[in-house]
């Protein structure tokens, strides 16, 4: 395994910048998401969770997919820069008036859906108003995601680290301020001043690459972008589907409930997001474009995946028992102890991200064949099981029926996505991949039942079985990195 430690060094430098980065994001996060829970109450988490919610499912539903198609058509035209610069100014230049274009289509969308979205969510048309302003976070989110498409097909991933830290870092400054004169009402400024602060700062670096800028007409724009448009088409429906159905899940259980409740739920969601980014994140950045653009070649395909699935391993196992372990622990500080009752809900959803990591890799080899209907079958499969088992389950289970519903959902992901892949790139997993699949997934069960059933002393249990997920960690690390390449990191800018 050691001739190929160029390659796993590669991915783990990807994941430690990006993992440097997104750090920041999470420790500023996690104030924020304390200010939050101190200032407004579970009240305000549930306004916040459905607001991003909008944002979040126009953003996906205008951008067309083209923040993922984008990145794997740039990244081909980056590898043929040197024999046409010109056709890769002329994607570049493309995308960025197909961005444009969204994000004035999201401003117009968000303003006329604003009462639709008012009576769905809150029943009632009070926070029309609100719903609309929302209009102008849609636009800039619009164009942060274009630019940062365009830094990520390039790879220039340390830019999109320094965009991200700063970002975070100087939103945070401005909302805490406004939750603590405001209350609740300062909720919309400040979306709306951390989407502009996003934007200027992924703005600054993208310049900064002197891409040039050609003459482009929107006819042209369009008849040479169909290809990516179609591949867009797929990825956007797939998000929509995703975004939307968080935003159904929200207003459910807002109805059913109430507005305390789905501010549990989006507590929840966050912090298994937050355990996620660092993994997620590395892969869309780096790992795309590599697959991208190697696709054809099935044998270096098989390999890839498998080296990246190596490191998701390593890194994610440990964190999943760990936030198993000390779930309870990690409510009542990033929020409070108002939020406990999300403790279960968290700990279901948790042991689901292990089926989720393992899948993520694979899925990729969908998109980088360019197979987008099979892409949006697994996902619609996948949100199908998780809105019907929640729905079902509800009743007996009430908000951990999601939890239980997302590790259902992805049980069932997997297998769909892993005989995708097989069917179009002949990918099967290596038998160590399968090896540290089965020890890790016995670690996890272990500590998950042992939080369900709380066993006496269990908590000590848990703890043991942590250390020892750790050290299996750094005992395949240490099979394919050691600390002197550390060194090989800062030698070429772009690997």
């Amino acid at each position: 395994m050691k001739k190929n430690n160029t390659s796993y060094n590669q991915i783990l430098k990807s994941t430690t910048i990006f993992g440097g980065s997104q750090f920041v994001v999470i420790v500023a996060g996690i104030i924020r998401a304390k200010v939050v829970a101190l200032l407004l109450g579970t009240t305000g988490v549930g306004f916040i969770g459905i607001y991003q919610s909008v944002i979040e499912t126009l953003r996906s539903a205008c951008s067309m997919g083209l923040d993922t198609a984008g990145v794997k058509e740039i990244a081909q035209a980056r590898q043929e820069e040197d024999e046409d610069e010109d056709t890769f100014n002329k994607t570049a230049t493309r995308f960025n008036k197909w961005f444009k274009t969204s994000a004035v289509i999201g401003f117009i969308i968000c303003i006329g859906l604003s009462y639709p979205i008012s009576i769905w969510a809150f029943d009632s048309d009070e926070y029309s108003f609100y719903i609309a302003a929302l209009s102008v976070c849609v636009f800039l989110a619009i164009l942060t995601s274009g630019r940062t498409t365009l830094l990520q097909g390039i790879r220039r991933i340390p830019e999109i680290a320094k965009s991200t830290i700063i970002g975070s870092i100087a939103g945070l400054v401005m909302t805490i301020p406004l939750y603590y004169i405001f209350g609740i009402e300062g909720i919309l400024p400040s979306f709306i001043g951390t989407g502009l602060i996003s934007f200027i700062c992924v703005e600054y670096f993208y310049r900064k690459q002197n891409i040039k800028r050609v003459p482009l007409s929107y006819k042209e724009t369009y008849q040479t972008g169909l290809q990516s448009l179609k591949l867009g088409i797929f990825i956007v429906s797939a998000t929509f589907i995703g975004t939307a159905s968080m935003f159904a899940v929200k207003a459910f259980i807002t109805h059913t409930i109430d507005i305390e409740t789905a501010g549990l739920f989006q507590s929840a969601w966050a912090i298994t997001n937050v355990s996620l980014i660092l993994i997620l994140r590395s892969m869309g950045s780096d790992f795309f474009p590599r697959l991208s653009a190697i696709s054809d070649d099935k044998n270096k395909t098989k390999q890839l995946v498998n080296e990246q699935t190596y490191i998701v391993l390593i890194i994610s196992s440990p964190v999943i028992v760990g936030m198993i372990a000390f779930s309870g622990l990690v409510i009542s500080i990033l929020y409070s102890s108002d939020f406990i009752p999300a403790n279960s809900l968290l700990q279901w959803q948790v042991a689901g991200t292990f089926l989720k990591v393992l899948s993520w890799p694979i899925a990729f080899i969908l998109l980088a064949k360019n197979k987008g209907l099979l892409f949006l079958f697994s996902e619609v499969v996948y949100y199908i099981i998780y809105l019907l088992s929640g729905y079902i389950l509800s009743s007996d289970y009430g908000l951990n029926a999601w939890g239980i519903a997302y590790l259902v959902a992805y049980a069932i992901y997997l297998p769909i996505v892993y005989l995708g892949a097989r069917h179009v790139s002949d990918f099967v997993w290596s038998s160590n991949i399968i090896k540290m699949a089965i020890i890790n997934f016995s670690l996890i069960g272990c500590a998950f039942g042992i939080s369900r059933f709380e066993i006496e002393y269990g908590i000590f249990i848990e703890i043991a079985i942590f250390i020892l997920s750790t050290g299996y960690a750094l005992f395949k690390l240490s099979k394919v990195f050691r600390p002197s390449d550390l060194k090989n990191w800062f030698k070429h800018k772009d690997s």
